[in-house]
């Protein structure tokens, strides 16, 4: 069943967000999983598809015939440098949109989409997608709601690649987290969406392995805890610390 959500709404910060300086980065979480989007209208005429976990949905550089509606699960999209490393970009949930990035301007995928979870999605030729933007005027606006919070993730990747600590850039992303998905418990914040230390380290660039051993630090020092699956920050205030190279000296 295709999960959809209320009226499109204006982005507004949640409770706690800071003001931007220059020469910082924005807390965006990469996990674009709280998508209230409803793209009821894009969804007649569209096929039924399914992954499996690690599958991929299309390839950078493919031709760009197929828009895609998250409808239940995970997906990354990533990226290949000229130096042919791939790069893991974001993670979208239900309601997200793939395949569009690249239109019109292209006709060809401008990054990879492989699947993070067993993933339910509905399909669409480009040109449908294309004409319904222009039809429904509310559609055209949820895209372009869309289209910033991947830009605003994009642009993280960029600010962060002059962090060569691991431990910094795995600290960032925990906050992105805590700021788009916390909700507060007796022991401090709860991450109120479950992701894995592999997911943590495609995003980072480093093994499970770093991002376990970063977890562990933290752990004991009573930066972050686990309560019933999901990661609990509670001390943000070390935590944001640790993200600027000012803490207690994460690898």
């Amino acid at each position: 069943m295709t999960r959809t959500g209320g009226a499109p709404q204006a982005a507004t910060p949640r409770q706690g967000s800071e003001s931007a300086t220059p020469g910082s980065v924005e807390r965006v979480s990469a996990w674009l999983t709280d998508l209230r989007f409803s793209w009821g209208p894009l969804l007649d005429d569209t096929r039924a598809l399914s992954l499996h976990k690690d599958q991929t949905l299309f390839h950078e550089g493919e031709p760009a015939q197929t828009v895609y509606v998250i409808v239940e699960g995970r997906v990354r999209m990533s990226s290949f440098g000229i130096d042919g490393r791939e790069r893991h970009l974001m993670i979208l949930g239900a309601n997200g949109l793939l395949g569009d990035c690249s239109l019109p301007a292209s006709a060809h995928y401008g990054v990879s989409a492989l699947a993070s979870s067993e993933v339910q999605l509905r399909a669409m030729p480009a040109s449908h997608f294309l004409e319904a933007l222009q039809a429904h005027p509310e559609l055209a606006h949820q895209h372009r709601q869309l289209s910033s919070r991947r830009f605003g993730v994009l642009l993280q990747h960029i600010q962060l690649q002059a962090h060569n600590s691991a431990g910094r850039r795995v600290c960032h992303h925990l906050l992105g987290l805590l700021h788009a998905h916390g909700a507060p418990i007796a022991q401090g914040s709860r991450i109120n969406i479950t992701f894995t230390q592999q997911e943590m380290g495609n995003i980072c660039g480093l093994s499970r392995v770093s991002v376990s051993h970063i977890f562990s630090r933290l752990e004991r020092q009573g930066v972050i805890a686990r309560h019933k699956g999901h990661v609990v920050i509670c001390r943000p205030d070390l935590l944001a610390l640790e993200a600027r190279g000012a803490g207690t000296g994460l690898p």
